[in-house]
């Protein structure tokens, strides 16, 4: 599986990737699968559009070993408490980083006491550092600065890590660290969907088994800022880049504040905080064997553009 990955990718982009950066795991590059602009995902937690991707090459899941047990729990994997796989994707179009994730879970917990706080229930967290620059996105040390000011300078500034509890308890189920939400999310509203948006579905109640599914629409951000978009820079995706990308899914079987398991994505449970642990993912082009109608617009917005600059 491994090296048909590699194959693949050197197939794409030959010689043209740097991934000199720390990552994890060492060595390792993986994909991002890119949708066109005739058929990007409608972000509702319907995944059947995430069908056209080939598993055999783009998914990370519990079963092939990209998602481990990486804390509290005994690191067994066992299948029969939790599952999970996922994809990660992009567009040229839209300039937007995708990701689905898909769990069947044996114990389902979402009932905090709180709904306005993140953290106490089954959640999925997707991590993203879009320019490949790494480094700490969070740093305990940093909690010791005087002022919020100096403190949101340095916080998930230059990567940023959503958390999605569903279904919403009061309206409240979408957080960024560290402080839960920003100009991005109220906790129970996204205002800016341009910026970000979050579908999901379940199928169960709390307390017995079900399944969840996440998907979420995220902007390439080179540096975020406290200040809104204005003060934000965006990263222009292209072919060949790589970037670093992460998840994390806190299993909580018991209404007890705790989560038995966290289920991460490379197996460093610190990918959350630090994006040197983070996976290396390179952004693939469009495989138009898949998408025959985006070639034939593609090749009529170019007939359309040469007519017009006759």
């Amino acid at each position: 599986m491994r090296a048909f990955r590699l194959a693949v990718g050197a197939l794409f982009i030959a010689g043209s990737v740097s991934t000199t950066l720390a990552h994890e795991p060492p060595g390792e590059v993986l994909f991002a699968f890119q949708f066109p602009a005739s058929a990007l995902p409608s972000i509702d937690g319907d995944l059947s559009e995430w069908d056209v991707i080939d598993p055999d090459v783009f998914e990370i899941s519990v079963e092939n070993g990209w998602i481990v047990e990486a804390a509290r729990g005994d690191a067994g994997n066992d299948l029969s408490d939790f599952n999970a796989r996922s994809y990660w994707a992009w567009s040229d179009a839209s300039n937007r980083v995708y990701s689905m994730a898909d769990v069947v879970d044996e114990n389902l917990n979402n009932n905090r006491d709180d709904p306005t706080l993140f953290n106490w229930d089954d959640d999925w967290h997707f991590v993203l550092d879009a320019d490949h620059s790494g480094g700490p996105m969070f740093d305990s040390a940093w909690t010791e600065l005087e002022t919020d000011e100096e403190k949101r300078a340095l916080f998930f500034t230059t990567g940023r890590l959503w958390q999605i509890h569903v279904p919403p308890i009061d309206g409240y189920y979408a957080f960024t660290y560290i402080e839960g939400t920003d100009w991005m999310t109220t906790g129970d509203n996204l205002p800016f969907p341009e910026f970000v948006e979050i579908g999901w579905s379940r199928t169960g109640s709390s307390g017995g088994p079900g399944t969840y599914t996440y998907e979420i629409k995220m902007t390439p951000w080179l540096v975020w800022s406290w200040d809104g978009p204005g003060a934000s820079t965006i990263v222009d995706l292209e072919v060949g880049n790589v970037i670093h990308v992460g998840s994390l899914s806190k299993d909580y079987d018991e209404n007890d504040g705790r989560y038995d398991g966290s289920y991460d994505f490379p197996r460093v449970h610190d990918v959350w905080r630090n994006a040197n642990l983070m996976a290396d993912m390179e952004l693939l082009p469009v495989d138009d064997s898949l998408f025959p109608t985006a070639v034939e617009e593609d090749s009529w917005g170019r007939i359309k553009t040469h007519f017009l600059t006759e």
